[in-house]
């Protein structure tokens, strides 16, 4: 789960790092409270690029108000729940770019920093260093401080910034985060580090662990943006993610929905979705999976539907006998395609043979192998 700045700088600072003080998460209906001095007014979005957009803006006590109304009304125009994070500026004497991340290749945490902050990251990628740890023992401060020199930073910051990449990494250990980036890392003229900005993502594979992600802004805010299908099919503890093509796809099994996503893609005819269900699942799952992709497949961007299931040991009636309810009740929105391949004792209740005539029987094509399937599906897209 993506974190809004707010909310990644509020558990940085639970977790006893410095960000900047004074901060309020104003809603559309909140006022603007009494300012003193000069502030940083900053739109709160899932998505990045807000300071070209904008959306992040500097304001004297005078200009306060103006500013806040000013960034509102970007963020609505541009589709945006208002929602505006203001907090006191700081001085800032240098800006770095620090982060952690969790590689999924390497199984290890990564520090990553760079000696320019800010915009300048964008403009120079290239002097971004980065270094993999243990992931079974913690790093150690002596360790972060030669890593930090080595990659260009001097001076009286390097202690600094070495203690806050070490609180970081416990931070993301403790919070369960897979990315914590902190562009810019600041230090104050007086030697603080201080993180000016935030951008955390969570591992939702621990939110058990974690029942208070649910209260964030941010999970209300990716609950308000998530597509209702996929919002629908997780509720329900399916995987369903939307694709830019053409093809509603039911499958069952990832390995089988990836195979089919990379062979229609090779037929130019990409796939609107994919869907996989959790082991364990009864085999009545598929009439739910099949009412998910017709919702799909009623979009003006679909021209067909391709159905492919694969069974040895599930028993071929009850995923077949549930599709069929599903079609029965409602006529697919799009020319369907089904595939199935069955042997053994998935044939003990009904046969192969069975269940593609009751396809058959109500006009939808039925076919036994990936390419036939592929090629009755670009066929139907062609009118043919």
């Amino acid at each position: 789960m993506k974190l809004i700045e707010a909310d990644g700088k509020q558990l940085l600072e639970n977790n006893g790092l410095s960000v900047p003080s004074g901060r309020f998460l104003l809603r559309a209906e909140d006022p603007l409270p009494v300012a003193r001095g000069d502030i940083a007014i900053k739109a709160q979005l899932l998505a990045g690029g807000r300071g070209k957009a904008g959306l992040v803006r500097l304001a004297s006590e005078s200009e306060a108000s103006f500013v806040v109304a000013d960034v509102r009304s970007a963020m609505i125009a541009g589709g945006h729940a208002p929602l505006v994070m203001i907090e006191n500026r700081v001085d800032i004497d240098r800006e770095y770019f620090l982060a952690w991340r969790v590689d999924a290749v390497r199984r290890a945490p990564v520090l990553m920093f760079s000696p320019e902050g800010g915009v300048e990251v964008e403009a120079h990628p290239e002097r971004v260093r980065e270094v993999a740890f243990d992931p079974l023992s913690s790093p150690r401060l002596a360790q972060i401080a030669k890593f930090l020199q080595t990659s260009g930073l001097e001076g009286r910051a390097l202690a600094a910034v070495a203690r806050f990449a070490l609180d970081l990494h416990a931070v993301m250990v403790r919070e369960d985060a897979i990315l914590v980036e902190i562009n810019p890392l600041i230090v104050t003229p007086n030697g603080a580090a201080v993180a000016l900005d935030a951008k955390v993502i969570l591992d939702e594979n621990a939110s058990r662990r974690h029942l208070d992600w649910r209260l964030l802004s941010s999970a209300r805010l990716q609950a308000d943006t998530i597509d209702p299908i996929e919002r629908d099919a997780a509720a329900q503890g399916i995987t369903f993610v939307r694709l830019d093509g053409e093809v509603a796809l039911l499958s069952g099994g990832a390995g089988l929905g990836m195979m089919l996503v990379d062979l229609l893609a090779d037929a130019g005819h990409p796939a609107a979705n994919f869907v996989d269900v959790p082991g364990g699942s009864g085999a009545d799952i598929f009439g739910t999976l099949a009412k998910l992709v017709f919702r799909r497949a009623a979009e003006a961007d679909v021209k067909a539907i391709l159905m492919f299931l694969t069974l040895s040991a599930t028993s071929l009636k009850q995923p077949v006998e549930s599709v069929l309810a599903v079609i029965d009740a409602d006529a697919p929105p799009r020319p369907l395609i089904v595939g199935i391949v069955a042997g053994g004792s998935a044939e003990r209740e009904m046969t192969l043979a069975e269940a593609q005539a009751a396809f058959r029987a109500r006009g939808h094509e039925c076919v036994t192998d990936l390419e036939a399937a592929v090629s009755a599906t670009v066929r139907a897209i062609a009118g043919r």
